[in-house]
């Protein structure tokens, strides 16, 4: 079998579009790098104290309106943060616990859901608002919390 060479503006055209997916393929590695970034940047701006009200939405509960601290903090895994809340009663801080969270760059989110109950925050600049709902949808907290200088 004999291969005859490529006349040479099929080479030149071939050449070109090597040039060209290499090009892109680049491109498009670099602009996953920045987004992992950008990414890890938000994740860290959300890092610090946020404080604000916690306020008690089903009558008829348990539920008392608190003043709270939530303190943010980057997680080991991309895309969650961490958030230790506390609650102030009586002047004394009393710590809640802490969960993970999931962050969603797009929608400026924090989300966590653990047996059924949602937390959702919604970050806008340095302020934060939010609910926790119950599984059966009832609304049970409302949130409003403005990030600490």
């Amino acid at each position: 079998m004999c291969i005859s060479p490529l006349p040479k503006q099929s080479s030149m055209a071939l050449a070109l579009l090597t040039l060209a997916v290499l090009s892109t393929a680049a491109q498009v590695s670099r602009q996953s790098a920045a987004s992992k970034a950008a990414l890890a940047q938000d994740e860290e701006a959300l890092a610090g104290n946020w404080s604000g009200e916690s306020l008690c939405q089903a009558k008829n509960s348990p539920c008392q309106d608190e003043k709270v601290v939530y303190h943010i903090s980057q997680s080991r895994e991309p895309g969650k943060v961490k958030v230790n809340a506390d609650k102030i009663v009586d002047g004394k801080v009393i710590n809640m616990g802490t969960l993970d969270f999931t962050y969603d760059k797009k929608d400026g989110t924090l989300v966590n859901e653990t047996s059924g109950r949602v937390w959702r925050l919604t970050v806008k600049g340095n302020s934060m608002q939010g609910a926790l709902t119950l599984p059966d949808k009832t609304i049970y907290r409302r949130i409003t919390l403005k990030k600490e200088q």
